[in-house]
């Protein structure tokens, strides 16, 4: 386990760190990730958190798989520098190590080959280096300058993904993004280089304490924008409905007329007020009995999330499975915020749950080929998936959602929920509380569906409700979704 206030005082008055491992994995990973949550904070830089994570964490996995693929070829007896042995050893490495990397920690902890983490701050710059005693070959360091020369004409990931055949399966695209993510971050490709002794690697990467965003250009922007700018608003029944809703002296009669004007809205207030979010001794069989049962507030909720699905399921189809994600993170969401006792938050987070991924909507119009690429990286790179859309196409779902929540003029809470859902830590502090809740849950989901796990959620957020632990969470996990399961068999 890192030592993070240790590390962080150290580093912040002046003094070098350093750290030694055997083999990187999520586990280890997550505590770095807290580490750079500090250091960047210091900074004031934490908008580069995710890139300046990702370029780390692209270091220290393929020092990892260096040392590994040296120990193999030690097991399998042969000499690494032997052409004839290389290729032979070369046939069988993807089978025996990379398909089986968790089989590989063992091996490394046993072994004499290790990875070094250093960092220090110096002159307003974090200077970090990343070691590992393995030494390369000549022709795997030509191979390493030639990817690292070849991302040069690439602006984004989109680039790449459209030269690439479909059968290279995003070889070497690892130091492709690493040189995409400097340029475009404002960073700068010159602030990484791999030096290569005859004993070792070294990776160096720095980051500058001023770093101005750079702007990015995607030919999907203005695609993008022009989509979202092309939604009708909502619909006007909605908007007068919400209005009321927003009125402390609205006439419950009134209003009750309003929505008895929208058949389904008026079936999905009825749904809504005899579900098991609302215990009452009667089950409501009028419009008006159910606005009673539910309230104002939430049935501005519901109107928010009924004109939303109104507009995009009228322009998206088979999108089924990103609603069904969305109405599962409500639900846990609300359990999380009711089981922590913010209960003030319950409803709304709920609300939340169900538009946070309504960005990906927009996304799934593109390029089919290039959805199809962008989906098999974030696959293999799970915690980096939003920084992946954002370098392919030039904006996330998240920033999509966000705007086109803001083009409807929801609320702010509404709006930052959707825009900070997978960045907590940048959202305004005022509504930090809120996102906790539905990054939490969403995680959840994420880990449920294999797209997470419990070591690549910020640990920060789990210690703030008490999950800092691995049975505890997998135990509360199973617990919640046992409740769902019930509450929708």
């Amino acid at each position: 386990m890192l030592d993070i206030d240790d590390l962080v005082t150290k580093l912040i008055k002046g003094h070098p760190v350093s750290v030694r491992f055997k083999y990187t994995n999520d586990k280890i990973l997550q505590e770095f990730h807290v580490l750079f949550i500090h250091i960047l904070a210091y900074f004031d830089q934490l908008f580069l958190l995710e890139v300046s994570f990702t370029i780390l964490k692209e270091i220290l996995y393929n020092a990892s798989k260096a040392n590994a693929k040296r120990l193999f070829f030690i097991r399998e007896g042969l000499d690494i520098s032997n052409p004839e042995d290389y290729q032979k050893g070369m046939e069988i490495f993807a089978d025996e190590v990379t398909m089986k990397w968790s089989e590989q920690q063992e091996y490394l902890d046993k072994s004499d080959f290790y990875i070094q983490f250093d960092a220090r701050i110096e002159k307003n710059i974090l200077y970090i280096q990343a070691e590992n005693n393995a030494p390369v070959l000549p022709e795997e360091q030509e191979r390493i300058f030639k990817r690292i020369e070849a991302a040069q004409k690439y602006n984004d990931l989109s680039d790449a993904f459209m030269d690439m055949s479909d059968s290279t399966e995003s070889a070497g695209l690892g130091l492709i993004l690493t040189q995409i993510l400097l340029k475009n971050s404002g960073i700068g490709r010159d602030k990484f280089k791999i030096e290569f002794q005859t004993d070792k690697t070294i990776a160096h990467f720095s980051i500058p304490g001023h770093v101005i965003p750079v702007i990015s250009n995607s030919k999907f922007n203005e695609q993008i924008l022009n989509e979202i700018e092309g939604l009708p608003p909502l619909p006007q029944s909605v908007s007068k409905i919400i209005m009321l809703c927003n009125k402390p002296d609205t006439d419950i009669n009134v209003l009750t007329t309003e929505i008895e004007k929208d058949a389904v809205l008026s079936a999905d207030l009825l749904k809504l007020s005899n579900s098991s979010l609302f215990i009452t001794r009667n089950k409501a069989n009028t419009v008006l009995a159910a606005v009673k049962v539910v309230g104002l507030k939430n049935i501005k909720n519901m109107l928010y999330v009924s004109g939303v699905r109104k507009i995009m399921g009228n322009r998206y189809d088979k999108v089924q499975k990103i609603w069904d994600h969305c109405a599962k993170c409500s639900f846990f969401a609300k359990i999380i915020a009711m089981d922590n006792s913010r209960n003030k938050l319950a409803d709304l987070a709920a609300t939340g749950g169900l538009l946070h991924d309504i960005g990906k909507l927009i996304i799934l119009s593109l390029d089919r080929k290039l959805i199809e690429k962008m989906n098999t990286l974030q696959i293999k790179d799970r915690d980096s998936s939003v920084l992946i859309e954002e370098f392919t196409v030039g904006i996330s779902h998240a920033d999509i959602g966000g705007r086109l929540l803001r083009k409807w003029s929801f609320p702010e809470d509404l709006i930052h929920i959707v825009q900070f859902h997978h960045r907590p830590f940048l959202a305004p502090p005022e509504h930090r509380d809120l996102l906790e809740i539905v990054y939490l849950a969403n995680m959840m989901l994420d880990t449920l569906e294999n797209r997470a796990s419990y070591f690549t959620i910020n640990q920060e957020i789990l210690k703030t409700f008490k999950l800092d632990n691995e049975a505890v969470f997998t135990k509360y996990l199973d617990k919640i979704e046992l409740q769902f399961r019930s509450a929708h068999s």
